[in-house]
């Protein structure tokens, strides 16, 4: 079992964004694009029917796109590979992307509707007795999440780079305990990252907003706007979720390359990976 180093894994994440911004950006350029056009469309005062129906597709192809950038990121941060092209492609291995993002929201929907059912019976019928074991129910079940998320997070760097089935499976088992560095090492990533994004951004935009429309709310003044200030309003707050997502992917595909550089295959999966 190798032990992720962390506090090197975090700096080289911070290192690595901050000195290559315009490739998050160049990677990414396809879903700034429809962000900018989706704002733009859904913000307005009315659509007719045929614009709802182009929204409802532009949404639709934004999941492609982001799903485009996270692999073309990782394609670029893990094999130097750097294309243009790369955010118009949706291959073998966006598919398998795509699927493991599935699963991790089919694996969401039963526990929380379980700890919901469990909740709602636990607090009307349980007593205090009912609800401390719902707490305690409540808790395993979170940790158990955080643990098979963070582990199912470090297969897509062995997806993106196209390692074959058998690597993606041991890219799994070199998760085995760095659960809880790989999910504190994400906080450390998304948090600040969305802090400052918040202050600029979002405390900009407020300040802007009540100083010029105070008499409106904040939808009716975005409605209000000319289709290409609302453009523009949809491309920043397209950079704003590239540059923090970035932080997450960037992190994962250190934490993934500095795993698999260090560990060595138990005999038995080692046997198995001779195509590898």
């Amino acid at each position: 079992m190798v032990k992720l180093a962390f506090w090197d894994t975090v700096n080289g994440a911070y290192r690595f964004i901050a000195s290559h911004p315009l490739m998050v950006l160049r990677t990414g350029w396809l879903y700034l694009v429809l962000n900018a056009v989706d704002v733009a469309l859904r913000r307005a005062e009315s659509l007719t029917p045929s614009l709802r129906a182009v929204a409802f597709a532009i949404a639709i192809l934004l999941i492609g796109a982001s799903v485009a950038w996270h692999v073309a990121l990782l394609r670029a941060i893990l094999l130097d590979e750097h294309s243009w092209t790369a955010a118009l492609q949706f291959r073998r291995r966006h598919w398998r992307m795509l699927g493991v993002g599935l699963l991790l929201f089919l694996m969401l929907l039963p526990i929380a509707a379980v700890i919901a059912l469990i909740g709602f019976l636990a607090f009307h019928f349980g007593g205090p007795v009912g609800i401390a074991i719902f707490s305690l129910f409540a808790a395993a079940a979170i940790v158990a999440l955080i643990v098979v998320a963070c582990r199912l997070y470090l297969l897509g760097p062995a997806i993106a780079t196209d390692d074959p089935a058998k690597a993606i499976r041991a890219a799994w088992r070199r998760g085995r305990g760095n659960s809880w560095r790989l999910f504190f090492g994400d906080l450390l990533m998304i948090v600040p990252a969305v802090i400052v994004a918040g202050l600029i951004g979002g405390a900009g935009g407020l300040l802007v907003f009540v100083a010029t429309h105070g008499d409106l709310s904040f939808n009716d003044w975005i409605a209000q706007l000319s289709f290409g200030s609302r453009l523009a309003l949809g491309a920043a707050q397209g950079v704003i979720q590239l540059v923090v997502s970035a932080f997450s992917v960037t992190f994962y595909a250190f934490a993934y390359r500095q795993l698999a550089a260090n560990w060595n295959a138990p005999p038995a999966l080692a046997a198995l990976q001779i195509d590898t």
